[in-house]
């Protein structure tokens, strides 16, 4: 009974300070809606200026072959798995001009299909040998879409002209992927991410459950109550375990409004946001130990906040600095965050289609590392707070 009015007692405090709340729902979900406005106006269609300068020529049964718009026709129907357009062909007529738009970045790449690009594909197909003809790309090493927009431009080029010439090359690649899986948009890609940050910003409503408590003198009523420690965490982790649920569940429910298509089940995604609340719930007991007031909390409170946000890979990837392994399995120095096994886990389970049996050792390791931290957190609080109180 005790157990359950403590419960009561901090659910409603929480939902009182309704300014946290309503940043701990919505920061994750704004995150969502920031990252789709970017990403699909940044999609991966990359733009190719052509400069046709082919004449054509004339064949042996009275018709005209033009190569060069044949090429052009061949760029323009290549599509993504997905049936996404990837290159956006445009006809220009003055190099100059096709230059400048590399120069301000409206173009990723300009080709120049040469006069006599028709003759010798044909002299080629007839059984001749003529001198090989250039067909000159110009593009900006600046601009980072280059690179693959020259890629693209190559491969359909090459493969352009061994179908109509018939010469087949000593070498074939064969592609083969281990999913059946889609391929992935950024956009995509982040979604775990923002979901374990929706979690992340946990640490706020938690830590301020803790330090009002101290705060406002009522933590030496509820001691003289008979309280044990271990009640009060409890009713305050249940308060966070069902606030984090809601706020995943919120960013979920945003990125899905938006376009994304999870592979994995939302019961195992829940799962890991439980597991993974807990997790904060432990963090957030280490940061309220050192800190006395809600103003700390707002300001030094940022900086564990950040350190979950950016070291865990939450917002951008990376690298891996190992620092030992186990059998097969690398683990880096920000394994040490219990949310970096949580962002692994949502990626296996909504980009991959794995279920709960394939991320046992995501959800172990973030199990090992919640139990430790609160260890550490009852110890420092009960040191710095409970007693003293």
């Amino acid at each position: 009974m005790r157990l359950i009015n403590l419960f009561k007692k901090t659910m409603i405090e929480n939902f009182r300070d309704w300014k946290i709340i309503i940043l701990t729902l919505t920061f994750a979900p704004f995150f969502v809606l920031l990252m789709y406005m970017y990403f699909v106006n940044t999609t991966n269609i990359f733009r190719i200026d052509v400069i046709n300068r082919d004449e054509g020529v004339a064949t042996t049964d009275g018709n005209f072959f033009y190569a060069g718009e044949e090429l052009i026709s061949e760029m323009k129907k290549v599509r993504s798995p997905e049936g996404a357009k990837i290159l956006k062909v445009r006809k220009e007529k003055e190099i100059e001009i096709a230059q400048n738009r590399l120069k301000n970045k409206s173009a990723d790449l300009v080709v120049e299909i040469p006069k006599q690009f028709s003759k010798v594909l044909l002299d080629y197909k007839q059984g001749g040998e003529p001198p090989p003809v250039v067909v000159m790309t110009y593009g900006d090493p600046a601009n980072a879409r280059y690179i693959m927009a020259v890629v693209w431009s190559d491969i359909i080029t090459y493969q352009y002209t061994t179908d109509v010439t018939g010469l087949k090359g000593p070498l074939e690649l064969q592609q083969n992927t281990i999913s059946s899986k889609k391929s992935l948009s950024e956009f995509e890609l982040y979604i775990p991410g923002l979901l374990a940050m929706s979690l992340i910003m946990l640490m706020f409503t938690a830590a301020a459950s803790l330090i009002k408590e101290k705060d406002k003198g009522t933590i030496i009523r509820l001691r003289i109550s008979n309280m044990t420690a271990f009640e009060w965490l409890s009713a305050v982790s249940l308060t966070q375990i069902i606030i984090g649920l809601l706020a995943l569940g919120l960013t979920y429910l945003t990125a899905v409004g938006l376009g994304y298509h999870p592979s994995g089940s939302l019961f195992a995604m829940m799962v890991v946001g439980l597991l993974s609340s807990m997790a904060i719930m432990a963090i957030s007991l280490v940061v309220a130990a050192y800190l006395r007031t809600i103003f700390d909390l707002m300001t030094i409170g940022c900086f564990p906040f950040f350190i979950l946000m950016f070291f865990s890979g939450s917002m951008f990837p990376l690298p891996h600095l190992r620092l030992f392994t186990l059998g097969t399995r690398s683990v880096n120095i920000n394994d040490i965050l219990p949310i970096t096994h949580t962002i692994s886990a949502l990626d296996k389970i909504l980009n991959h289609g794995n279920g709960l049996g394939d991320v046992v050792f995501e959800l172990g390791a973030i199990a090992i590392l919640t139990m430790i931290i609160f260890v550490v957190g009852m110890w420092l609080f009960n040191r710095r707070h409970l007693q003293a109180g």
